[in-house]
């Protein structure tokens, strides 16, 4: 028998502490370790790191554990608990995780604004950037700004440079102050130009090109774009293109069709140019102009119908686009295009997905009769269970109560004929959590009840053990007591475990 870390009679009691020993229970050391990493999480939630670091100990599997361990730090400091964060990082064997869990806490020690602490763990870190660069930012924002500039100048790695002065600038747009905003981004621009490695460099660069756009600066974001362009032209490699149709899309979103469409014709796979085509056609349709959005699609749907069989490098991307055209012909309100296209994607699940999104479009813009024509080009129950979830959250959002509570009712009906019981479980607890919203706490709580009888016919105690952590959120967030009849089934789960 294996040691436990609640009692035969605390798991009776308790939904997560019955999973846990369930989990306890299992013989593989890989599966053990690898459901602890799912349960363990739902302990730190609950600010239990007592628990929760003893179960990460008790993981076999030595990378998981100290990356648990370290995961539990982060918490302790949240909690104010320095001395046991300073104790599990000591108990980390692997020595990067434990840099790592270190790193966690001057991070966490800096948000809360106790800089002298976050200094003295920093400087004692093998590589400190990160570490410095997160204290710079937290000076910033708690107002510290000429320590937060020295801070910055003892960053070594221009990477994580680039990162913490994009944070400050979108810090500083927050508080209503562009003109700081924009220098960050001037400081930006220059270190990420400095950056070695010419992938981390371009990434930079393309980040701190929309950050410029987004505040408005289009000419300093095109600055940037044109030299982002040089540098991706110099490269070698299928990757190429994909940087390519992000500097395009980013000239457009700076104002520059011009350059935009110069920049696609450096473009030669036709999935890629068919996604440059579709980023121009949402970015055409926020900016209202319906005829160019719709134009860019039927140029990126004619693009990927041309190419053949030779021409094709990823299926699945190519397909992807499919579903991802289909769904913006209904944003440009050409919802029967939209539809039509769905149906001609030879991947029954992107199919769907498209479909899914397109009804949940209607929705939105208050036509049920093309939601659900949409709705009935989706066939089978697997297909029709999580579109019609995804309905009752348009409805929710929209205020529809009542279409929301008879969408979830179809869904209840049919329950019953969902084989996989692993399936079946999180469609009951994801409709009993929206039924609780709508304000039917008592149907929710039925619901939930009735999962537990579900989760008995699930199969394996890896699966079984996490269905009930998840369920135990929902109880716990709807403060649902245990009734005598779910803790007679939790009961059952114990006793047969142990078998």
């Amino acid at each position: 028998m294996p040691e436990h870390s609640f009692s035969f009679e605390e798991a009776q009691e308790n939904l997560l502490k019955c999973a846990v020993y369930l989990a306890e229970n299992i013989g593989s050391r890989e599966s053990r370790a690898a459901v602890m990493e799912t349960l363990i999480p739902h302990f730190t939630l609950k600010n239990d790191v007592d628990t929760a670091a003893s179960l990460a100990d008790s993981v076999d599997d030595p990378f998981i554990r100290d990356r648990l361990l370290s995961d539990v730090v982060s918490k302790c400091v949240e909690l104010g608990d320095d001395e046991y964060a300073f104790q599990l990082i000591e108990a980390i064997d692997e020595h990067s995780t434990r840099n790592n869990a270190r790193e966690k806490f001057v991070l966490q020690k800096s948000a809360n604004g106790e800089f002298d602490e976050a200094f003295k763990l920093a400087e004692s870190l093998d590589h400190a950037s990160d570490a410095f660069a997160g204290i710079a930012v937290n000076q910033f924002k708690k107002g510290f700004d000429t320590e937060a500039r020295q801070t910055l100048e003892r960053v070594d790695f221009y990477s994580a440079k680039v990162v913490a002065l994009h944070e400050i600038a979108h810090f500083y747009v927050s508080e209503s102050k562009p003109e700081q905003a924009i220098e960050m981004l001037d400081h930006a621009a220059i270190a990420a130009e400095k950056i070695e490695f010419t992938e981390d460099k371009i990434r930079a660069m393309l980040h701190t090109a929309a950050n410029y756009a987004e505040a408005g600066q289009n000419d300093r974001a095109i600055a940037v774009y044109a030299k982002t362009r040089d540098i991706v032209d110099a490269l070698e490699g299928v990757h190429k293109d994909n940087l390519f149709v992000q500097v395009a899309i980013g000239f457009l979103k700076a104002g520059s069709v011009e350059l935009a469409d110069r920049s696609l014709d450096l473009v030669f796979d036709k999935t890629q140019i068919a996604d440059c085509l579709i980023g121009f056609s949402q970015i055409y349709r926020l900016e209202k102009e319906p005829d160019e959005a719709i134009h860019a699609l039927e140029e990126a749907y004619a693009m990927l119908k041309s190419q053949t069989e030779r021409e094709i490098r990823d299926t699945k991307a190519r397909l992807q686009l499919f579903s991802s055209i289909a769904k913006e012909f209904a944003f440009a309100d050409k919802i029967e295009r939209g539809i039509e296209i769905a149906h001609e994607n030879a991947d029954e699940t992107l199919k769907n997905q498209a479909l899914t999104n397109i009804a949940q479009i209607c929705i939105l813009a208050d036509n049920d009769g093309l939601a659900n024509q949409a709705m009935r080009g989706i066939a089978g129950d697997s297909g029709r269970i999580p579109a019609l979830i995804a309905m009752s959250d348009a409805y929710i959002s929209e205020k529809k109560t009542d279409k929301a509570l008879e969408t979830l009712e179809k869904v209840v009906s049919m329950t019953e004929s969902i084989s996989q019981y692993i399936f079946r479980s999180e469609v009951i607890d994801d409709v009993a959590r929206r039924f609780y919203h709508c304000g039917e706490p008592d149907k929710a709580r039925k619901l939930s009840s009735e999962n537990l009888a579900t989760i008995g016919e699930i199969r394996g105690t890896e699966n079984r053990a996490v269905a009930l952590a998840e369920l135990s959120v929902t109880y716990d967030k709807f403060d649902f007591e245990l009734s005598d009849d779910d803790k007679a089934v939790i009961q059952t789960f114990v006793r047969t475990s142990d078998w």
